[in-house]
């Protein structure tokens, strides 16, 4: 569907009615969904308990992208784009796992907690390795959950941290745990499962 058929779309949506079923179904809105509102919002990643130590990672994987979500310090934590800056490799294959280096099983480059790349092996003496290395993204912690966004300037995290502040302070969720972590992928349109829970 091109963009003029999409707006074209939106243009003869009535307000209040049910979506018609292009919105739920065409690819190209689905991408464009996926660009205009996911990849431009702040995420829910994970939460600061499950990466304790320093060194500690997980996978956050969303649409086409894979994020290292690492423990680089006792107060940071760093959002790393999954993609060696060589040829494309992923650089972490597992879940999670602890490391002081990031390596890419490729090549063996490898990168330190912040991104940066410390060793690139078959390259000239002159290659400067300051200028590469994996693609850093917007993260936040709000009371140990880790939020992150694709954005080159995403919207402030101050409308969320306001937003959410004080439901979730009686909680204390910054000295909870997570206990168990379960993925339930659904063959369904990303909306309809949000209208379902909307509607119960």
């Amino acid at each position: 569907m091109t963009e003029q058929e999409i707006r074209e779309l939106v243009a003869g949506q009535a307000e209040r009615q049910a979506l018609a079923s292009a919105f739920y179904r065409d690819p190209d809105i689905y991408e464009r969904d996926i660009d205009r509102i996911y990849m431009r919002s702040w995420l829910y990643a994970g939460h600061h308990s499950e990466i304790p130590e320093v060194g500690d990672w997980f996978l956050f994987e969303f649409a086409e992208e894979s994020v290292i979500i690492v423990r680089s310090g006792e107060d940071e934590i760093n959002a790393l784009l999954n993609v060696c800056r060589h040829r494309g490799s992923r650089v972490c294959v597992e879940q999670k796992g602890c490391s002081k280096l990031l390596r890419c099983r490729y090549h063996g480059w490898s990168y330190d907690l912040q991104g940066r790349l410390r060793a690139a092996a078959h390259m000239p003496d002159s290659f400067d390795r300051s200028s590469i290395g994996l693609k850093k993204i917007h993260a936040e912690v709000l009371d140990g959950l880790i939020f992150i966004n694709f954005a080159e300037e995403p919207g402030d995290f101050s409308s969320v941290r306001d937003g959410l502040a004080d439901c979730l302070r009686p909680y204390r969720l910054e000295d909870t745990k997570v206990a168990h972590r379960q993925s339930y992928p659904i063959a369904a349109n990303w909306k309809l499962a949000v209208e379902n829970y909307c509607e119960c």
